[in-house]
């Protein structure tokens, strides 16, 4: 790349001076062959008029008049081609034989000189020539060549140096990404591209990479712990269906152990099962894969069949469990993971915030966002424990005599992903504020 732009520099310069030389050096010439042309029709409309005599005292004038002395050239033939007057000593036949303009060497006053020549034949056989040394022009001309041969060295030596230079830099930087890479690769997952003070692309490009190397640890953190929290959870359980089945076994066969131990190590495994189905949900919504069954949804209906549906629960246990919808709130969502959501809200509220306890479920629209909130008076979260409080397996340690896994908010929290909204976590003083915004969908339009 950096042999390209220099390779491209010095064609740019090559062309530019092309240009420049060709321009100058051929406005001269077209302005000399322009002035030999008027001075051979002023003389040969002389000749025409006057006759040649007139002409010869015309070409005398010319040149005694002490104009151009040094460059002019003059020469006027008889028929029998024999100087009548003029300033050349010697000319090669083709000045002569030919009409029209030429460049030649010819003598002018004894000395050899590079001229351009412009000759006429009048009817009688007598010829004319008009000429002009261009020995100035070609010193000019050479002055140009030298002028640019050196402006050329000079921009080959800066598109070297500027190559050499293009090329450092951009090692330097790419030697830093691949650096940071490599050792990513090695397992050093702390590792991060320099940025340094510069915001160009490359600046960029780092930044880019180091946010998404954040979002990799991230998620290998995330990993090695939800790793461990299965392990964990799952070596509980497993540990007490096995007891559970050798205890079984090493009863007597008459004994009603054996279907109590079974049956025992179906709940639990039951139990597994649910655990891995939920987290099976958390990496459908986290990879997007359900969007496609998102659909214009009216919320006034989706809550109504949700309270419908808790209500006996809610009397049971003496909950009160209001549901508030202001105006007709919708949104583009999949029916079946949004109630899975507010079902899992209501668990929560309805098993930590106990008997007696009061719920609301919200919901509302604010031009095109619409926003559901689940509030219960319960112990709630501590705030210290929020920041905490969608990640897999985590449970308050007040809660962990409850039933559960610890999943519940972290499958809110990825439904909530997936339909690009916002999760909020509250601690009301006493209990918990669980607030969803989501985009607003225009059912009309549906």
């Amino acid at each position: 790349m950096a042999a390209g732009y220099g390779l491209l520099l010095l064609l740019s310069v090559a062309m530019v001076s092309t240009v420049f030389y060709v321009g100058t050096a051929g406005l001269f010439r077209r302005n000399i062959d322009e002035q030999l042309r008027s001075a051979s029709r002023h003389l040969i409309q002389v000749d025409q008029q006057q006759g040649i005599g007139v002409l010869t005292l015309q070409v005398h004038g010319l040149l005694t008049d002490n104009q151009d002395s040094d460059t002019e050239i003059y020469l006027l033939l008889d028929a029998a081609g024999h100087p009548l007057i003029g300033n050349l000593t010697a000319w090669p036949p083709s000045a002569v034989n030919h009409d029209g303009l030429r460049q030649m060497e010819v003598q002018r006053l004894g000395v050899r000189s590079l001229s351009r020549v412009l000759s006429h034949r009048f009817p009688d056989g007598s010829v004319l020539l008009v000429g002009r040394d261009i020995r100035d022009v070609r010193e000019l001309e050479h002055m140009i060549l030298v002028a640019l041969s050196l402006g050329g060295i000079l921009a080959l030596m800066f598109a070297g140096g500027g190559a050499v230079l293009f090329r450092s830099q951009l090692q330097r930087q790419l030697k830093a990404i691949h650096r940071t890479t490599t050792e990513i690769a090695a397992g050093r997952l702390d590792r991060r591209v320099m940025v340094g003070r510069s915001r160009d692309e490359f600046a960029v490009v780092a930044g880019d990479i180091n946010d998404m190397l954040d979002e990799i640890e991230r998620l290998m953190e995330t990993s090695r712990s939800v790793s461990n929290a299965i392990a964990h959870d799952l070596r509980t359980p497993l540990g007490r269906v096995r007891g559970a089945l050798e205890q079984a076994l090493r009863a007597h066969p008459n004994e009603q152990r054996l279907p109590q131990g079974a049956q025992y190590a179906i709940d639990e495994i039951d139990s597994l099962i649910t655990v891995l189905d939920k987290l099976l949900l958390i990496a459908e919504a986290e990879s997007g894969v359900r969007r496609q069954s998102f659909e214009p949804l009216a919320l006034r209906e989706l809550l109504d069949d949700i309270v419908e549906l808790y209500r006996p629960a809610a009397e049971s246990l003496s909950i009160d469990l209001q549901c508030v919808i202001e105006g007709e709130p919708s949104v583009l969502a999949d029916r079946h993971l949004l109630a899975g959501v507010l079902a899992n809200l209501l668990d929560n509220a309805f098993k930590y915030a106990g008997n007696g306890a009061h719920v609301e479920l919200r919901a509302l629209q604010a031009g095109d966002q619409a926003t559901i909130s689940v509030r219960d008076d319960g112990p709630g979260i501590p705030s210290a424990a929020l920041s905490r409080a969608t990640e897999r397996f985590f449970r308050v340690d007040a809660s962990r005599h409850q039933h559960g896994n610890g999943l519940g908010l972290s499958i809110v929290a990825a439904v909530v992903a997936l339909h690009r909204g916002q999760l909020t976590l509250e601690d009301t003083s006493p209990g918990l504020m669980v607030g969803i915004t989501l985009p607003a969908a225009n059912l009309s339009k549906s």
